[in-house]
């Protein structure tokens, strides 16, 4: 964060874009799973280290029924590492961002958004939904994400 502040200044002062190099920038995203696929699961304060016993039950439940495991998507949780999307997407470089109870701008990615619908960039594909505390708690919402989970993990 401290780095990036520091770019903020530089660039009002400067009022250009500014290069600084790779190893100067390095941020610690505490990631959880392999990421193989570059899908990433985002929450806030859920999922990292490990999810409650029974949201760990559902997210497990989850993937498997999504045909998919812990070593081809990623969870990032920004209770433990606040991160700006840009920079999330330059160092990650995610394909897929799946956001579970998250405000998008808090983390810098101002668009407009509707829970369970599939949103389309020419990066990645964005789907925001509700937290897995709420889905835990809600059949009716599980049913609405599912389809459209099933088309992300769909070949």
């Amino acid at each position: 964060m401290q780095i990036e502040t520091e770019q903020i200044a530089l660039r009002k002062l400067f009022g250009k874009e500014l290069f600084i190099p790779e190893e100067i920038i390095h941020y610690d995203f505490n990631l959880r799973g392999g990421f193989k696929k570059k899908i990433l699961f985002i929450t806030q304060g859920e999922g990292v280290p490990v999810f409650i016993p029974e949201i760990e039950l559902m997210f497990q439940r989850m993937i498997n029924n999504l045909k998919s495991n812990e070593n081809e998507i990623g969870i990032l949780d920004l209770k433990f590492t606040q991160v700006y999307f840009s920079n999330l997407k330059r160092t990650l470089q995610p394909k897929i961002i799946i956001s579970f109870g998250i405000n998008t701008a808090d983390f810098g990615l101002h668009m407009e958004i509707t829970k369970n619908k599939i949103i389309t960039t020419a990066d990645f594909l964005l789907l925001p939904t509700d937290s897995f505390a709420e889905l835990f708690n809600s059949d009716v919402k599980k049913k609405e994400l599912f389809p459209q989970l099933k088309q992300l993990f769909s070949p």
